[in-house]
């Protein structure tokens, strides 16, 4: 595997190449970085304009000064959270449509496997834990000759950030919902439990898919609110979620379909 790391991280960087190698060709392991999400997106630029290919990578870093969250939001990335990018090229287009249903449903099957066995889905892919929010993605696309995505990752393991409430809901974190562990431990299998799980999706997405839509919290019958990219807002009544995850919502009688967008607690 190719890898970027300190002296400070070469004994985790050793274990993870061990726990990682079935899953991804490439690790980078960093101590900080701005945002792994960000540098996944300048890699997939640098590597589409000189029309190369690669295979699953991942990127992990310890802190993060200017994480990213949906629609251009920064992710609390303190020292203390799992952060990670996992990159690839050659997707099919229906496969990258899917991926913030696949991603959420790998998430929430790696924190099962640590004990945490309370979380369900907030569409479209945060997680959270007893209403507050353990861990959250981000998801890329560059479409061209050959399809990139990245998927971002951040989840809270021994530090819980403060949020700032606009969707009303809070954080919490791994060490809240366990209580005791090693952190370290968790990290490393949360992240090999996830990646695993979204390559096993990759090929075959029908149990990823059902996870996905059993564990999340909105219902048919619920009234909820959307707030769109526009900062527009839209309630209603949840008729269904689509296949393809849009929810479709009764608002005044009229059926509005919702492909993106942050649910308002409130």
């Amino acid at each position: 595997m190719g890898r970027v790391c300190g002296g400070n991280l070469r004994d985790r960087l050793d274990r993870l190449t061990g726990l990682l190698c079935d899953h991804v060709e490439n690790l980078v392991l960093l101590d900080v970085v701005d945002s792994t999400h960000a540098m996944a997106r300048r890699l997939i630029a640098s590597m589409d304009d000189e029309e190369l290919s690669l295979g699953a990578t991942v990127i992990i870093a310890d802190h993060q000064e200017k994480g990213e969250g949906r629609g251009s939001r920064q992710w609390a990335s303190p020292t203390g959270g799992l952060y990670a990018s996992w990159m690839q090229s050659g997707i099919d287009s229906e496969t990258v449509a899917r991926l913030p249903m696949l991603a959420a449903a790998a998430t929430l099957s790696a924190v099962n496997s640590i004990g945490v066995l309370d979380a369900r889905i907030k569409w479209p892919n945060d997680i959270l834990v007893g209403g507050r929010k353990l861990a959250g993605m981000v998801v890329f696309a560059r479409h061209g000759e050959a399809i990139w995505a990245t998927v971002g990752l951040g989840i809270n393991i021994d530090t819980t950030p403060v949020l700032d409430g606009s969707n009303g809901v809070q954080a919490t974190s791994v060490a809240e919902s366990l209580q005791a562990g090693d952190p370290d431990d968790w990290r490393d299998t949360l992240i090999t439990a996830y990646l695993r799980n979204l390559t096993q999706s990759l090929t075959d997405p029908g149990p990823a898919l059902a996870t996905w839509r059993r564990h999340l919290i909105q219902k048919p019958g619920d009234i909820v609110t959307v707030r769109l990219a526009s900062a527009a807002e839209v309630t209603g009544v949840l008729l269904a979620v689509s296949d393809e995850g849009f929810l479709k919502i009764d608002v005044n009688g009229d059926e509005r379909v919702i492909s993106g967008g942050d649910l308002i607690e409130s």
